[in-house]
């Protein structure tokens, strides 16, 4: 199992999603891989 590190910014954007039950629209969803948010890239 690869470990990556979160950014702090990338961890607040995934904590302010999980907590208003959003889902993350980005075209880096590579970046949250791992995290337990929901995830679109408007690009595919």
């Amino acid at each position: 199992m690869l470990r990556r590190t979160l950014s702090i910014v990338d961890a607040l954007i995934a904590a302010t999603a999980l907590a208003h039950d959003l889902t993350l629209v980005t075209r880096n969803v590579t970046d949250f891989e791992g995290v337990p948010v929901r995830t679109l890239n408007p690009f595919t």
